[in-house]
């Protein structure tokens, strides 16, 4: 896989995104795990994330790398109520993506996401 590092929206569109079948899929993916990385970790708090895309044929894989601990990883346990202003981040990145994971360590944690295609 072919890896490419950035910020977000703005690292996909520093590397040539139109060469990704879903690029728009990618874009929303990535937003969303940044936004949920600056909200719900240490990160956001003026600590780093890094994003980190891998490229190949039939498919792309989106890691966001973040100071959290990965004790608050909960994988959907429940819907947002139409009242909530936050809480659908996860929902939008498992409707858009094929498969989804998340790992920790020591250092931080990584939450994931994988896009497939046809190659044709």
């Amino acid at each position: 896989m072919e890896p490419v590092h950035g910020a977000g929206r703005p690292g996909l569109r520093t590397w040539d995104a139109r060469r990704l079948p879903r690029r728009h899929d990618a874009e929303l993916v990535t937003a969303e795990l940044v936004a949920n990385s600056l909200r719900h970790t240490p990160s956001g708090d003026g600590g780093e994330v890094t994003v980190t895309v891998a490229v190949a044929p039939g498919r792309a894989r989106i890691a966001v790398r973040d100071s959290g601990d990965g004790t608050r990883w909960q994988p959907l346990s429940g819907l947002p109520v139409d009242e909530d202003d936050h809480g659908r981040g996860l929902f939008i990145v498992f409707a858009h993506a094929d498969k989804v994971g998340h790992d920790a360590d020591a250092d931080g944690q990584t939450m994931w996401a994988e896009l497939t295609w046809s190659e044709q």
